[in-house]
């Protein structure tokens, strides 16, 4: 016989005692045989980012030489943006012209950050290193964006000494617009650049490099006459290079492209590489499609660069509304989609106006779902700019909830990093009305993200969080729903999600009577518990989204004979297909349920519902052990006594085929038994 008195409250204590005095993690019951537990889903999986441009001020800092503190301010105050809008990626431009928002031996402090090309942040500050810190704490990637060859801007202060157009001056070419521009077919050119970008991927936790449309510069640059490289255009014909002078010039972007590529992976495999070319390749491709040539204008091959697999995720400038039959999006897109012959991430890079019309909002919304439905297996896109978000609140407002209505992670990128992390382990502390979930990993270094997953009733949640988080705090319940399952998983910098560490907590929550509308109980004779027997209703089917109240109280109108002249539930406790319990009778009142046995003695536990029909699944079987193991320690119930109605009457099959076998393999009694073991800690 169970004869220790222990507690109810040492049961629902019993995660927190484990957890608290002994570190140990929680355990939880596996399934038996032929149950599929209510596993939790997985977390959405989507690419959702906005480009912050620095150059002329675009987007941030919001003019040159603010303070330290301005800047940073402005700063948390977007990436807070993005974090509370569901975004997981920022695209932050750190070279605009050849010049650095950050701290740099290679090229000169930038004249957007203090308004003077080569003068320092005040007081002294790495503007991406806080960037970086501070987008990772929200959960964010961080790309940086660089333009490779654009020497110097319009928007850019005067030409300081310490610009590359004075100190490398045999490099860059004047454009008839004002802009200086490297020339991309020399290999100091190439050289320079390449070592630009190793020197971000080596000093700094970046997730991605990002090159924007700007190659070769567009013929306005110039007034539409052509690149002024003859110079190095003869001396290549002089060398005895027979390419024509258009593939000459794509060949030197290819070369950078390829090159960069494998420089980035031998240094940093995770660290993406990103381009965003215009959006068309040529007119013609598809055939519907008529517009600027960047192939021939600005000698980008954006499409060999996508078929070779030179990139990681490839962002088209697709700025052209759905219905814009010479550059629609969806055909764009799907163009894209059919040179994708290395499936990377397609991600396309959209803007159809700034304006607050909900005509204009609509097509936001609907160029994201095109998406999804184009590349379903690596959805996203990259919005264009960042202040086309943070000015638009309808626009943005619509979109958390809308398509970004829950958090998502970045597409893992498998050609990278294949190998999911090892699980996690949980520990639960119990807390009057709520548990906190604590995790560790044995190797934190290889996580760049946490997922903890959460079930109330049969509705499962998850909140994404940053690596450096190791708890959450949930509540017992919300409504009438009981916190059921929890499963946390390990996200690494590839995007690949471990498997996930799930466990039962030990809460049970009984609605009262009171709570479901029941008339007074009307007690008949009394008893006291002495053993635990599980019925099933009957009846029809009950969903899981079924009202169990309304139930109840149909229940609640079964006449139980001629003698009896009261109406009242038989059972005392019942658990609803959601797993909510709902208090019937008092304990102490025999629950007479007309059958051929006299039920005095039994604390009677009715399942809601057919279970010859419905499926009983692993989260109905923890809150019944659970439920059991709690009478077992209020009433000094002896787990032994556990019993079916079947076991007591043989007029009938209850509990119904899809319950009996738990008892009859002995799951349920062993099951109860490890949760008194581990109450008694």
């Amino acid at each position: 016989m169970f004869t220790r008195c222990v507690s109810f409250f040492a049961l629902i204590a019993l995660v927190s005692m484990i957890s608290c005095s002994s570190q140990k993690p929680v355990a939880h019951h596996a399934p038996p045989a032929g149950i599929q537990p209510n596993a939790a889903p997985n977390a959405v999986r989507e690419f959702r980012a906005a480009w912050v441009a620095t150059v002329a001020n675009i987007n941030w800092p919001s003019k040159p030489g603010l303070s330290t503190g301005e800047q940073q301010k402005e700063a948390i105050a977007l990436l807070d943006f993005l974090k509370e809008h569901h975004f997981n990626a920022v695209i932050f431009q750190v070279r605009p012209q050849a010049d650095a928002l950050y701290k740099s031996a290679l090229e000169p402090w930038s004249y957007y950050l203090t308004g003077q090309q080569g003068r320092a942040p005040e007081p002294l500050y790495d503007p991406l290193e806080f960037w970086v810190k501070a987008a990772h704490e929200r959960g964010l990637e961080l790309h940086v964006w660089l333009n490779p060859y654009r020497a110097h801007h319009v928007a850019g202060g005067p030409i300081s000494d310490q610009s590359l157009v004075k100190t490398k001056p045999g490099l860059v070419v004047s454009l008839k617009e004002g802009y200086w521009w490297f020339d991309p077919s020399l290999k100091e050119t190439q050289d320079h650049g390449v070592n630009v970008v190793m020197d971000i991927v080596k000093r700094y936790d970046i997730d991605g490099v990002h090159f924007d449309d700007y190659f070769y510069p567009y013929p306005s640059y110039n007034k539409n006459e052509d690149f002024p490289d003859t110079a190095s255009w003869k001396k290549y014909q002089q060398a005895g290079g027979t390419l024509s002078r258009g593939d000459w010039r794509r060949k030197s972007v290819n070369d950078f492209i390829e090159r960069l590529y494998g420089e980035i992976k031998k240094e940093k495999k995770h660290v993406k590489f990103g381009l965003s070319p215009f959006g068309i390749w040529r007119p013609g491709y598809p055939s519907s499609v008529e517009g600027f040539d960047q192939y021939e204008e600005l000698y980008a091959d954006a499409k060999l660069w996508l078929n070779k697999g030179w990139i990681d995720y490839f962002s088209p400038q697709l700025y052209w509304p759905t219905s814009r039959l010479a550059q629609s999006y969806p055909v764009l897109l799907g163009w894209w989609s059919g040179e994708n012959t290395m499936n990377r991430h397609l991600w396309p890079g959209i803007s159809v106006g700034r304006d607050t019309s909900s005509v204009n909002t609509t097509e936001v919304i609907n160029e994201i779902m095109i998406s999804r439905g184009i590349t379903p297996q690596s959805s996203g896109v990259v919005h264009w700019s960042m202040s086309s978000l943070t000015r638009n609140p309808k626009l943005s407002n619509a979109l958390l909830e809308g398509p970004y209505k829950k958090q998502a992670l970045v597409p893992p990128s498998r050609w990278l990093d294949n190998v999911a992390p090892v699980a996690p382990r949980i520990m639960l502390k119990k807390e009057p009305d709520a548990v906190i979930v604590n995790w560790t990993h044995e190797n934190a270094g290889d996580v760049f993200q946490w997922v903890v997953y959460y079930q109330y009733g049969k509705t499962w949640c998850y909140q994404i969080l940053n690596s450096g988080e190791r708890s959450l705090s949930l509540k017992n319940g919300e409504g009438k729903n009981t916190l059921n399952s929890i499963a946390v998983s390990a996200v690494d910098r590839s995007g690949n999600e471990s498997i996930k560490t799930t466990i039962f907590p030990d809460i049970v929550r009984i609605e009262s009577r009171a709570a479901w509308n029941a008339s007074e109980p009307r007690p008949y004779k009394q008893q006291v518990p002495v053993r635990i027997t599980v019925h099933h209703e009957g009846g029809k089917v009950l969903s899981d989204t079924a009202s169990a109240a309304t139930r109840l109280k149909n229940i609640q109108t079964w006449c139980m004979g001629p003698d009896r002249k009261w109406t009242d539930i038989p059972y005392h406790y019942l658990i609803a297909p959601d797993g909510t319990v709902y208090e019937g009778r008092n304990p102490l009142t025999v629950g007479e349920t007309n059958t051929e046995y006299d039920p005095s003695g039994h604390l009677l536990i009715c399942f809601l519902g057919n279970y010859g029909q419905q499926k009983m699944d692993q989260h109905l079987l923890d809150v019944l052990a659970r439920l059991i193991a709690h009478f077992c320690i209020q009433y000094k119930i002896d787990p032994e006594t556990i019993s079916t109605h079947r076991d007591h009457s043989k007029m009938t099959t209850c509990p119904g085929e899809n319950i009996y076998p738990y008892f009859q393999n002995g799951y349920v009694k062993k099951t109860v038994r490890e949760l008194l073991q581990q109450a008694q800690l």
